[in-house]
């Protein structure tokens, strides 16, 4: 079992939503230092002030970052190494919803993905982590294990995080980099990657956005608390390349594809 005490993690989008309950859990369970990264500075000081009150001021720092830029993504890990001596978990959580502005969207959701991997498994977590082992947690999305139309490139983008997860988290990475990939698939949580009461203006045109609002009620949403657990769960036990769906507060499931693994 992977022990996340005396660890230190970087936490994208880690100012609200999943991503900073991800950063509480990690600093509850006994990590050494936890960089809070996200493009909010606002309320990135705000969350990391109330953490360092709560950890302690060594243990949290915020940085004001933009994942869709590498260069920026790769100061925050050579920030997150300076200031805590090493770095072992990359949680790649920033992400937004909207289908509107897709070149946003893939660049926050895909582009700030594959910066986050490949900067942690080629460079900074495979030369800086303190243990054995260090972990690589991508969020994906239950929309990105199956056919999702109200939100077909929101979806897509999550379906390529899975793809991406299961291939870098393949043996062919593992055993030359000892960095585990793994991922959690969350269904609808309450953060605030949905705009309130304006569902429309996430979705491609008005037409596909009012059938989202007309079926949102379908969907039962969980707490962010329950994602947070689960993705220790993930973050501790869970081998290489997994994806785990968590959705509706119930157990988490390992999500298994449909297609063969090719295998080199």
């Amino acid at each position: 079992m992977f022990e996340i005490k005396g660890k230190v993690a970087l936490v994208t989008g880690g100012a609200s939503g999943i991503g900073l309950e991800i950063a509480k859990r990690l600093l509850e369970e006994g990590a050494e230092g936890v960089s809070i990264a996200d493009i909010n500075q606002e309320m990135g000081k705000k969350v990391c002030n109330e953490l360092q009150k709560k950890f302690g001021t060594n243990k949290v720092i915020f940085l004001e970052t933009d994942v869709s830029d590498k260069q920026s993504f790769e100061e925050a890990f050579f920030t997150t190494v300076e200031t805590f001596n090493g770095i072992d978990i990359l949680v790649n959580n920033a992400g937004i919803l909207n289908d509107r502005n897709y070149e946003k969207e893939i660049d926050i959701n895909f582009k700030g993905i594959v910066h986050g991997i490949t900067l942690g498994i080629q460079k900074y977590i495979l030369r800086y982590k303190t243990g054995s082992e260090g972990v690589i947690l991508n969020t994906a999305s239950i929309a990105g294990t199956q056919v999702y139309p109200v939100a077909p490139v929101y979806s897509a983008i999550k379906s390529a995080i899975v793809s991406l997860t299961m291939s870098f988290g393949d043996e062919i990475h593992y055993n030359r980099t000892k960095v585990r990939v793994v991922a959690v698939a969350p269904g609808l949580t309450t953060t605030n990657i949905l705009p309130k009461f304006e569902m429309k203006s996430v979705c491609l045109d008005d037409e596909i956005g009012q059938i989202f609002e007309d079926q949102f009620h379908l969907h039962k949403i969980q707490p962010v608390e329950i994602v947070g657990e689960n993705v220790m769960k993930i973050i501790k036990e869970k081998p290489s390349g997994t994806v785990w769906i968590s959705e509706g507060g119930k157990d988490i499931v390992e999500y298994i594809p449909s297609i063969p693994t090719f295998k080199a």
